[in-house]
């Protein structure tokens, strides 16, 4: 359980990046410093309207260009200065790092179905596994939420970072965390507590309540 008073809850609007030149690329991003693609840049504008409203207290980001260029608007529209923290990076994918995992690189594709089989503990080479992810990422929100106690804040995180981040916030047993479905173009509003609160918002505005159940997918990719 995350250590904050349960009367000073903390809430969290976590989203991933908008869409990078390497995603639309299809080409496998990892730690890569790609920028937006033009669908994300709009993505990055729409989530600044969708929060608009929100009293945000800190925006915080990767250090990687496509989730600072996600946060930027918003941080723009509420004033707020973007804190960016390496250990929020996405997982270091080695050798794969912009190629592509399809049948156009036949070495690549293999390497990636390994990952598949054990997404926790394999390592691709000159890369990470999810655990060493897990580490750096979970550290990281600790000092944030203890900064926050109480705030509201936006993290702007990728498809990896955010299954390590959301899956501590949610309290999830820590082996359902790479399995996690999280949707890119929905925001995972998480209140903190001894019983997290969860609801999400889509990028068209509307709000609904999750089930964890529902986001546990071992076979998503």
């Amino acid at each position: 359980m995350i250590g904050q008073a349960a009367f000073r809850p903390t809430t969290i609007y976590l989203v991933r990046h908008g869409e990078s030149q390497l995603n639309l690329e299809e080409r496998v991003s990892g730690q890569l410093d790609t920028p937006l693609s033009q669908e994300g840049i709009r993505l990055s504008q729409m989530l600044a309207v969708q929060l608009l409203e929100v009293p945000l207290t800190g925006i915080y980001t990767s250090a990687l260009r496509r989730t600072v260029e996600t946060a930027r608007p918003t941080a723009a529209m509420h004033g707020l200065s973007i804190q960016n923290n390496a250990a929020l990076n996405e997982q270091h994918f080695g050798v794969l790092e912009g190629r592509f995992r399809d049948e156009r690189d036949p070495e690549a594709r293999a390497l990636w179905e390994a990952r598949k089989q054990d997404k926790r503990f394999y390592r691709i080479p000159g890369g990470e596994c999810f655990i060493d992810l897990v580490e750096r990422a979970t550290s990281a929100l600790k000092d944030i939420l203890a900064h926050e106690v109480g705030g509201t804040i936006l993290i702007v995180g990728h498809r990896n970072t955010n299954r390590a981040l959301f899956g501590m916030l949610m309290q999830q047993p820590e082996d359902q965390w790479p399995h996690l479905s999280l949707k890119s173009q929905y925001i995972y509003r998480i209140t903190t507590g001894s019983h997290p609160d969860l609801s999400t918002i889509a990028f068209n505005g509307k709000r609904t309540k999750e089930s964890i159940d529902r986001l546990v997918c071992r076979h998503e990719q």
